[in-house]
């Protein structure tokens, strides 16, 4: 197999790690990810066809992030900056009370396996 095959097939796969990333975010949701999945997509269409490393960094960092037990909530909610546990699934009135009070983050009823365990809230 010759040098441009082989870059070529290295680049086929790439594009299929991409693409299943990329479907994957959209299962384990986070706000904090998705930046460096843009800027990985980004570095692969403008380096991509001298050097694949820039955009592997990226994707590293964009799976480190994706699996992480926390994340950024985009909508501010008022006060200092702090951790927030979410609570999927039906809430109990406690976990409503406590949710009123900013101390809980209602997640909803659906439940996928990948949510994370806590947001940081402004």
């Amino acid at each position: 197999m010759n040098q441009q095959a082989k870059v070529g097939a290295r680049r086929v796969v790439w594009v299929a790690l991409l693409l299943v990333s990329t479907l994957f975010w959209f299962i384990a949701f986070r706000f904090v990810s998705f930046p460096f999945l843009i800027v990985t997509w980004t570095l692969f269409a403008k380096v991509g066809r001298r050097d694949l490393r820039p955009s592997l960094l990226a994707w590293t960092v964009w799976l480190a992030l994706s699996f992480s037990p926390i994340d950024v909530f985009p909508i501010p909610k008022g006060g200092p900056p702090r951790l927030v546990p979410l609570v999927m699934g039906l809430p109990r009135r406690e976990t409503l009370e406590g949710a009123k009070r900013g101390e809980v983050l209602l997640g909803g009823c659906m439940v996928s396996g990948f949510e994370p365990k806590y947001y940081l809230v402004w």
